[in-house]
């Protein structure tokens, strides 16, 4: 048996199944509540939606444990993927200022355009501090934004500042990652 085989972990651990587990309960939290109250009411769209984001933080963390090395970089991914499905979520539910899509669209945009940058750096700690940065800066940004746009609308300052927070920690784990390796 060489090396890698050994090393790669079964496909169907414990850890694994609980992971993937508590992803589908949480899928069917809406689908139970909505036969216990009628103040639940979603659409089969809704559910695909869902999924799609719960997919996304599931394989999110699969891949970070699966090829970050351990400690610093495997944590920056995990809290920037699921730093990225709060920020998809709580605008498609209620909107991070207010519930208008003239300025939540640039949420979707800055979250959408930095997987994309990800992508072509491969994933690399160095280019991920810079690129989680930039996202804590836009939450910022998009805040100044609204009071432009939308005149006389309260801006949910300590709300963006929540996720600026989360994502300079995924920056400092990442910085933390690239240091540790030419250190």
């Amino acid at each position: 048996m060489n090396d890698i085989s050994a090393r790669r972990a079964p496909l169907l651990n414990g850890w694994r199944v609980a992971g993937w587990g508590s992803l589908l309960a949480l899928l069917m939290l809406p689908a139970l509540a909505m036969q216990i109250t009628g103040e639940v009411n979603w659409t089969a769209g809704d559910f695909v939606f869902a999924a799609i984001l719960l997919g996304f933080v599931g394989t999110v963390v699969e891949l970070a444990v699966r090829f970050a090395r351990p400690g610093a970089p495997r944590i920056g991914y995990i809290i920037a993927g699921f730093t990225a499905f709060f920020t998809f979520w709580s605008n498609a539910a209620v909107g991070i200022i207010g519930d208008e899509d003239s300025v939540n669209v640039f949420f979707f945009h800055m979250v959408l355009g930095a997987i994309v940058a990800a992508m072509v750096v491969r994933f690399r700690p160095g280019a991920m501090r810079w690129i989680t940065v930039l996202l804590a800066i836009g939450q910022y940004a998009v805040g100044i934004a609204a009071l432009n746009m939308m005149p006389g609308h309260a801006v949910e300052w300590g709300f963006l500042t929540i996720f600026a927070l989360l994502w300079l920690t995924a920056a400092w784990c990442f910085h933390r990652a690239v240091v540790k390796r030419t250190g």
